[in-house]
This record gives C-alpha cells, structure tokens and sequence, in this order.
C-alpha cells in the first residue's frame, strides 16, 4: 500500500485559501480605487520612489488570468502529478480528467445520485467492506477499524475537518453495516 504525502495537500489548501482570500480582497480594493481614480485598470508600482504607476487595461487581464476556479484545479492536478497520482477517475462505466472538468460536471459527480454522491459511495465501501469480512459479521471490529482510519486519515490530509458529504458518507455506510449484521443476526 502506498502512503500519499499529505504535506504537499496542506500546502495546496493554504495556498487555495489564500488565493480565494487574495482574489476577494483584489475585488474589493479595486472597487474602492475605482470609485476614486475612475480607472478600471490594475495599476502596478515597482521600485521606491517617485515612479509613475503602470496601469493594465482590462483586457490584458481577463486574457491572461484564470478564474479562481482554474486556478485550483491547476494546482490541485499538478499536485497529483507530481506525487503520480492519476488525474483520471474511473467511475465504472467511463473515465473523467479532472484537469479538464468544470464545476458543473464536478456538482453532478456529488450531487445526491452522482458517483461520488452519499449513496453510491458509500455503497461502494461497503460492499468493499463486506467482501473484506467474507460476509462474516466476527470480523466487524476489523471492519469498523479500517472505516474509522480511512476517515481519521482524510481528515488528518485535509486539515482536521473533512466537507460535510463526508460525514455523511461516513453515516450511510455505518447504517449499511448495521442493517447488514441485523440481516446476519436474523439469518
């Protein structure tokens, strides 16, 4: 089993943090300036001193700058890249490129009856699970075990608190477990 460097996540969200921090911040400055100067442009200083400021017109910039959206994705695919992580997924009947994937098509993968939504995932880990435990109910503490670490690790590489799917995911597979061991009791 590989162990996947989480360092280089944490960094990725501290600079996905800051960046969606700067890029508010950036729009709230350069409406304020606006109002004052009445110019649309960015303007940039070098050097101290009495140097004139260069301004950049709007469309130099909407040219050459991604949205804060792109932004992430790059840095999130380079991420996986450099650590040989595959940036595609494969969701049983077809692959994504998440390098290539736009917010709509990430909200239907975890919508409600997406692929990676509550119900499916967590159905895919617990037939995992299950098939684990060769359909034996004694090896439910083992079971349980690797669930708790599995989260315990997510929640280590994403700074402490996972997205609320998570937990939820988490929830619907320990209710599957449950309804599962009363099926065995029963049986």
């Amino acid at each position: 089993m590989s162990v996947i460097d989480t360092s280089r996540l944490v960094q990725f969200q501290s600079d996905a943090r800051n960046l969606l921090d700067r890029v508010g911040s950036e729009r709230n400055i350069r409406t304020d300036e606006d109002s004052v100067t009445g110019t649309t442009g960015d303007r940039v200083t070098l050097g101290q001193g009495g140097s004139e400021a260069i301004t950049y017109s709007d469309g130099v910039r909407q040219d050459t700058t991604e949205s804060p959206y792109d932004l992430l994705r790059s840095r999130l695919v380079t991420l996986l890249q450099e650590q040989g992580v595959a940036v595609q997924i494969s969701t049983g009947s077809s692959e994504i490129d998440i390098s290539s994937l736009t917010p709509e098509e990430a909200q239907v993968l975890v919508a409600e009856d997406g692929y990676f939504g509550v119900e499916q995932t967590s159905e895919r880990i617990f037939q995992f699970a299950v098939g684990f435990a060769g359909n034996d109910p004694s090896l439910l503490d083992e079971i349980l075990k690797g669930i708790e670490d599995g989260f315990t690790g997510a929640e280590q590489a994403w700074g402490g608190k996972l997205p609320d799917i998570s937990y939820q995911t988490q929830d619907a597979i320990m209710n599957k477990i449950d309804h599962w061991l009363e099926g065995a009791a029963n049986a």
